[in-house]
């Protein structure tokens, strides 16, 4: 799996990580639908208590946000990969698995902080949401730009080494995926802003 993970090509990285993310997913989600009260995790978290718990005015406002929201979290992406890579494995993407465990408990418990109308059990419905396309976007984002560590270590027990700055650029197709990484995360985040707007409305 660590070698998937620190493979030449972008797609295959991605796939690796966006699949252990999904397996968290939905065990985290399935974990929480059926052991944890409903509301549990609400408001808890900076990105949802920055986002509120009322929906903008408009449409362009809450797509605005919901974009903005969720391009301050790539930071934190930027910064894990920045730090540190164990072997193959950048820091940084434990913050897109970190957020897939989290969507999932808080699906499971509908700790939103505009709720939905009943808890959501587990299905494949939920690729009819928001949720799973911005995680996507940011799966994709941290894959793009594990080359970026100033430290590498062989594994987690043995002393980090300076990773030499000619080794830690990124090439033209990683450029090209955090581009396509800011795309599908703005299409993911203007479907939530229709979605809480529609909910808002109804």
């Amino acid at each position: 799996m660590n070698n998937l993970f620190g493979n030449e090509k972008v797609i295959i990285r991605f796939i690796s990580l966006y699949t252990l993310g999904l397996i968290l997913f939905f065990i985290s989600w399935t974990l929480a639908y059926y052991l944890l009260p409903e509301g549990l995790l609400r408001g808890s978290g900076l990105l949802p208590r920055l986002a509120g718990d009322t929906a903008a005015d408009t449409l362009f406002r809450e797509f605005i946000q919901i974009f903005l929201i969720n391009t301050l979290g790539f930071t934190f992406i930027l910064g894990g990969n920045y730090i540190l890579r164990v072997k193959n494995f950048s820091f940084g993407y434990l913050v897109p698995l970190a957020w897939m465990i989290k969507y999932g408990l808080t699906l499971g418990t509908n700790s939103f902080l505009i709720p939905m109308e009943e808890n959501m059990a587990p299905s494949l419905a939920v690729f009819g949401r928001a949720g799973l396309y911005e995680m996507m976007a940011a799966v994709l984002f941290a894959v793009a730009t594990n080359t970026i560590s100033i430290n590498k270590s062989e594994t987690f027990r043995t002393p980090s080494k300076k990773v030499p700055r000619a080794e830690r650029g990124m090439k033209k197709d990683q450029w090209i995926a955090v581009v396509i990484a800011l795309l599908i995360l703005a299409a993911a985040a203007f479907r939530e802003a229709y979605m809480i707007m529609e909910q808002v409305i109804q």
